[in-house]
């Protein structure tokens, strides 16, 4: 291990952070990665709704969020997590124009992630000032009512995170 990745090794260790991606065999590879480096993973997070229910009032270090999951984009997430001053990553194939414009300047890696990259960019994760003033964070709502049936996505995720427990 050279001295430069002894010194990411060392500034990654113990920091919390939350990855949503919806490629399961990216996801884990991630995750996996992350982890054997010494890092808190929380995830991998499928869909919006799901990454919203595992982060609930934790304190997050940084978040790596791929811009769509199962068709839905993640900006709602971003802003909940930008008022909260938590850094993020778009890990994605989208190019700069096909990001939304309130969020180009968000840090972004391109697929296929470089995870020594990955590793220095949570490395260089620092506390941001939240974008607006939260009284308390809340969970990104659902687009579902609360007593409708699961729904596909739902299901799918909760698999997922269930096989990626299981394998850990």
């Amino acid at each position: 291990m050279s001295a430069l990745e002894h010194t990411v090794a060392d500034s990654i260790a113990g920091k919390c952070v939350l990855v949503v991606e919806d490629d399961y065999v990216l996801a884990r590879e991630v995750c996996n990665d992350l982890k054997n480096h010494g890092v808190n993973v929380l995830g991998p997070a499928p869909t919006v709704h799901y990454a919203s229910l595992i982060i609930g009032r934790r304190r997050l270090d940084g978040a790596i969020l791929d811009i769509k999951l199962f068709g839905q984009e993640v900006y709602e997430l971003v802003d909940v997590l930008m008022a909260r001053g938590v850094p993020i990553i778009f890990a994605t194939a989208y190019q700069k124009d096909r990001i939304d414009a309130r969020y180009r300047s968000v840090d972004t890696l391109h697929k296929p992630l470089d995870l020594g990259h990955l590793r220095r960019k949570v490395a260089a994760f620092r506390p941001q000032k939240p974008a607006a003033p939260i009284a308390a964070p809340e969970p990104v709502a659902s687009s579902r009512p609360p007593d409708a049936r699961e729904t596909t996505q739902d299901r799918w995720a909760r698999l997922m995170f269930d096989a990626m427990r299981d394998d850990a």
